[in-house]
């Protein structure tokens, strides 16, 4: 037998080459950019990284199973093992099935000294709406009774500072195209592109060259919410790894445009005031003039708020966003606004252009992946309330899975605390 191939049961399991890795990774139902080749040569990039290794489970010269695994130290002399939204398989195909997969990876880690294994399965278990009623619980009960019969605990991270474990998912393969999406949407939605789109607020994709503008805005919406992000070198080279399936997004404001638009409508309503007070004056037009002139001083303050911005550009940045072009879906995978201009509605109208993206890709979903503030949305705040305006539903996966390998580690861990 090869030294990186061991047979569990009917299960082989074989460490292969990226490359090879990267000819079945789109196979399963599953799959996720997280358990890619290109993820796995970015994450073989970081620092406290010790290891990237990807694992094929073959059966009968088939193979039925698949994972990118990633290796970090833990105390300094013991090894974890992470399996970052895998395994890749074909899970409710068959409850032993899964079990073997997973005995067999047991005994190859083991056999590799290492001392924990932690797995998160990129499986749905709980599904509920815009109102966050349920509409389908425990769906992967099987699957988690089979990781509990191996010894593993299982936790949901609340937090979700390790992976993503709750995500807000619009399903578009049912729409004929992008105006049927739109014309689903919410009155108040559509208003609001509507009126974005107006103020000419405008989309661009950054290449390379220009990641900085992303990182800008991501950098100081992350100091402001209270999240970490990574240095910038990671989305340079997320970029060089992904290439056209990492889409860095930025909306703008088209700043002479906007002094246009402005322009336009001041003159107009100060030519309809004029036209209102020299002509027949009617029981209604005390009221017609009043409504102009309500509108005349907001395009008035409007002039005067963007003045004391003193923008010395043509381009105003609004908002940034990574969308990850994988497989079956979009993925909405980091992002910021600058929280001067969230009137202009940056982040909405970057949504609305992947979607459209998404469609004409044919692609059957779009995932707006990490959500969290639920509880604010029954108060119109948070990134669970931006995200159900476009409609979806609201999934969280089956969660963690850990389970300790060399009992020394237990040990070394209840006397130091975590790792």
């Amino acid at each position: 037998m090869k030294q990186k191939e061991m047979i569990v049961m009917s299960i082989l399991v074989k460490s292969v080459s990226f490359d090879d890795y990267r000819n079945t990774q789109l196979n399963e139902k599953c799959a996720n950019f997280l358990q890619s080749a290109e993820m796995a040569k970015l994450q073989e990039s970081q620092d406290h990284i010790e290891k990237v290794e990807a694992l094929v489970f073959e059966r009968d010269g088939l193979r039925v199973a698949q994972a990118i695994v990633v290796y970090k130290k833990s105390f300094r002399v013991f090894k974890k093992a992470l399996l970052l939204h895998g395994p890749l398989l074909d899970y409710h195909s068959s409850c032993w099935f899964d079990r073997e997969i997973l005995e067999a990876l047991i005994l190859y880690l083991r056999k590799k000294n290492i001392a924990t294994l932690s797995i998160h399965p990129y499986l749905t278990n709980l599904i509920r709406n815009e109102k966050l009623e349920n509409i389908e619980v425990d769906k992967a009960r099987d699957v988690l009774e089979v990781f509990e019969t191996l010894g593993f605990e299982h936790s949901l991270d609340s937090e979700q500072s390790l992976v993503v474990n709750q995500m807000f998912v619009k399903s578009i393969e049912s729409f004929a195209s992008s105006d049927e999406i739109l014309a689903a949407f919410s009155p108040s939605l559509k208003r609001d592109l509507k009126k974005f789109t107006a103020l000419n607020v405008k989309t661009e994709e950054l290449d390379e060259h220009q990641l900085d503008q992303f990182y800008d805005i991501l950098s100081r919406t992350a100091e402001r919410k209270g999240f970490s992000v990574h240095p910038l070198v990671y989305f340079q080279n997320l970029k060089k790894y992904f290439g056209k399936s990492a889409k860095f997004m930025l909306a703008y404001l088209d700043c002479p445009a906007y002094l246009a638009y402005l322009d336009e409508n001041i003159q107009s309503f100060e030519a309809k005031i004029q036209d209102l007070k020299e002509g027949p004056q009617k029981k209604r037009t005390k009221g017609q003039i009043a409504d102009a002139e309500d509108q005349l001083r907001s395009y008035y303050k409007r002039l005067e708020q963007f003045k004391s911005y003193q923008i010395k550009t043509d381009k105003l940045p609004l908002s940034a966003y990574l969308f990850m072009d994988y497989g079956p879906e979009i993925v909405s995978f980091y992002g910021g606004n600058d929280e001067a201009y969230l009137n202009f509605g940056g982040a909405v109208l970057l949504h609305w252009e992947m979607l459209k993206y998404a469609k004409s890709k044919s692609k059957k979903h779009f995932n707006f992946y990490g959500t969290i503030e639920t509880e604010a949305a029954s108060s119109g705040k948070g990134n669970f309330n931006f995200k159900r305006q476009f409609g979806g539903q609201l999934e969280t996966l089956v969660g963690s899975f850990d389970k300790t390998l060399n009992p020394f580690y237990d040990i070394l861990k209840k006397t130091l605390g975590k790792d």
